[in-house]
C-alpha cells in the first residue's frame, strides 16, 4: 500500500472512531464519492453514511498530508464547490490530516466545515450531533517540520524579519542581509505564507504574525553544537564594565562577541540579577575576550561564560542596548532566556513584553 492510500486508510479508522463518541445508530462503509462535474482532484476521498435518529448524513471527506492555514482555505474553497454541485443539505465536508494546527482549525470552524486530525483533536458538527476535542499537541512530523523552519540558516531570514517587523522585504533583500541561497529564502517565505504568518505584496514580502513566530521558534529551539567555555576574572564592578566595553569594541563592535542570555537582557530590560557574563564569540573573539577581561580557564567557580555559537547569524543580528554594549538581537536573548529555566523564562517574559511587543505594535 502506498503512503497516499495507507493515510486515507488511517483517516477512515480516526474518523469513525470520533463518530463512535456520538450515539449513532449506524456508521456505514466508506464509499467512493459520487461525482459533482467538477475537476477530480477537488472531489473527496470518501464518503461515510451515519444514522442518527431519523436524521441521516453523508460526510464528504478529505484526507491531506498536510494542512496550514493558507491550504485549509483553499481546501475548504474545493469542498464547498463539490458540495454545491451535488446539491445535498444533508452532506457535510470534513477534512482530515495527521495535524491541523490551531489556526488552520479556526478556519475550518468559521468555514463550518468539519475536521479530525491524527493527533486527536476534531470538530465535527452536524444536524443534531456535536463532537469536539482540542488541545492535542503536534506530532513528531510537524514539530520536525517547524525545527526546518529555524534551522541555522533559516534562522537567520527570520532574524532579519523579526529586526524589522513592518518592512517589505524583496525576495532578493533578504537573500543579500540574511547571508543565506534564493533557494533557501523562497523556502522560509513559502512556509511562511502556507502558515499566514507573513503576507505576500505586489512589493514584497511583510511579516504578520510576528507574535506566532516568535511562539513557533522557542518550542522549536534547542541549541546544538556550542561550544561552552568556562573563565574566571579578577575584574568586578565598574572596571569589568569599562573592559567589557573595550572588549566588544575590539571584536568589531559586535562583529566577533556579544553579550548573551541573562547578561544581555541586564542591558535590554533588567529583571534578574546574574552573577556570571555570558558572551557569544567565534574564534577571533574569544581570545579577545580572554586579553580584555584577563580570563582564565577554570572548570568550576566561573564568572564567565564563553559560547562558540552554531550559526554566524546569531552574531550578525546583534543590537547597542547601551553606548559599546553590543547584545544578541532581541529575539536571539528572548530565545535563550526562555530555555535557561523558570527564572529565564521570567526574565523573557519580561522583554517581550516591554522591549519586542513594542516594535509589533509600532510596525501594525
Amino acid at each position: 500500500m502506498n503512503a497516499e492510500l495507507q493515510q486515507i486508510a488511517e483517516a477512515k479508522t480516526i474518523l469513525r472512531e470520533r463518530l463512535a463518541r456520538a450515539a449513532f445508530e449506524s456508521i456505514g462503509v466508506a464509499e467512493a464519492p459520487p461525482l459533482s462535474g467538477l475537476p477530480g482532484p477537488r472531489n473527496p476521498h470518501f464518503m461515510l453514511s451515519v444514522q442518527a435518529g431519523n436524521d441521516r448524513w453523508r460526510l464528504a471527506c478529505k484526507v491531506e498530508s498536510q494542512v496550514q492555514p493558507r491550504q485549509a482555505r483553499t481546501l475548504i474553497l474545493e469542498m464547498k464547490e463539490y458540495l454545491a454541485g451535488l446539491a445535498d443539505p444533508e452532506v457535510y465536508p470534513v477534512l482530515l490530516a495527521p495535524y491541523l494546527s490551531p489556526e488552520s482549525a479556526e478556519i475550518c470552524r468559521q468555514a463550518g466545515v468539519g475536521y479530525a486530525d491524527f493527533a486527536g483533536n476534531c470538530h465535527l458538527t452536524f444536524g443534531t450531533v456535536f463532537i469536539e476535542r482540542s488541545g492535542a499537541s503536534n506530532p513528531k512530523t510537524e514539530k520536525r517540520g517547524l525545527r526546518s523552519i529555524f534551522a541555522p540558516k533559516a534562522a537567520r531570514i527570520m532574524r532579519c524579519l523579526l529586526h524589522e517587523p513592518g518592512r517589505i522585504w524583496r525576495v532578493k533583500e533578504l537573500e543579500t542581509a540574511a547571508g543565506v541561497s534564493l533557494g533557501q529564502v523562497s523556502n522560509v517565505r513559502k512556509a511562511l505564507l502556507d502558515r499566514e504568518w507573513a503576507e505576500a505584496r505586489a512589493d514584497g514580502l511583510i511579516l504578520r504574525r510576528a507574535d506566532a513566530v516568535l511562539d513557533a521558534w522557542r518550542n522549536a529551539y534547542e541549541k546544538r553544537g556550542v561550544e561552552r567555555k568556562r573563565y574566571y576574572t579578577m575584574l568586578h564592578g565598574d572596571a569589568l564594565e569599562e573592559q567589557i566595553k573595550a572588549a566588544l569594541n575590539a571584536a568589531g563592535q559586535g562583529e566577533h562577541a556579544l553579550l548573551a542570555s541573562f547578561s544581555a537582557a541586564q542591558w535590554q530590560a533588567p529583571f534578574a540579577r546574574y552573577p556570571t557574563q555570558l558572551f557569544y564569540a567565534d574564534d577571533v573573539g574569544e581570545p579577545i575576550l580572554q586579553q580584555w577581561l584577563q580570563l582564565e580557564p577554570v572548570t568550576k567557580g566561573e564568572t564567565v561564560i564563553v559560547e562558540r555559537p552554531a550559526d554566524e547569524g546569531v552574531l550578525a543580528d546583534r543590537d547597542e542596548a547601551a553606548p559599546g554594549i553590543w547584545c544578541t538581537g532581541l529575539a536571539q536573548t528572548y530565545l535563550d532566556l526562555h530555555a535557561a529555566g523558570e527564572r529565564g523564562a521570567e526574565a523573557a517574559e519580561h522583554l517581550r513584553q516591554t522591549r519586542i511587543a513594542p516594535l509589533w505594535q509600532v510596525a501594525n
